[in-house]
């Protein structure tokens, strides 16, 4: 089986996605939120945390990826709920 790369880049969008949520200029650093929020949910080095967040068009790799592998959810799969 092939290698694709749609699940760490849907990891990197749910990074951004915490940094966003609780980077204020004013008041945190990267670091901080880094330390605070995301090494403890996905433990990435500081180094490659700012590589991820620093990435361009996040978004649109995903959908191109995506796009290309197809997507994971299959309509026709029946929920537990």
């Amino acid at each position: 089986m092939a290698y694709n790369r749609v699940n760490k880049l849907r990891q990197y969008k749910k990074i951004v996605e915490i940094t966003n949520r609780y980077y204020d200029p004013d008041v945190t650093t990267y670091k901080g939120v880094w330390r605070k929020y995301v090494y403890g949910v996905y433990p990435v080095s500081y180094g490659h945390y700012m590589k991820i967040i620093s990435t361009p068009n996040l978004e649109r790799l995903l959908e191109e990826e995506e796009k290309a592998h197809g997507k994971w959810e299959n309509p026709d799969q029946m929920t537990l709920f």
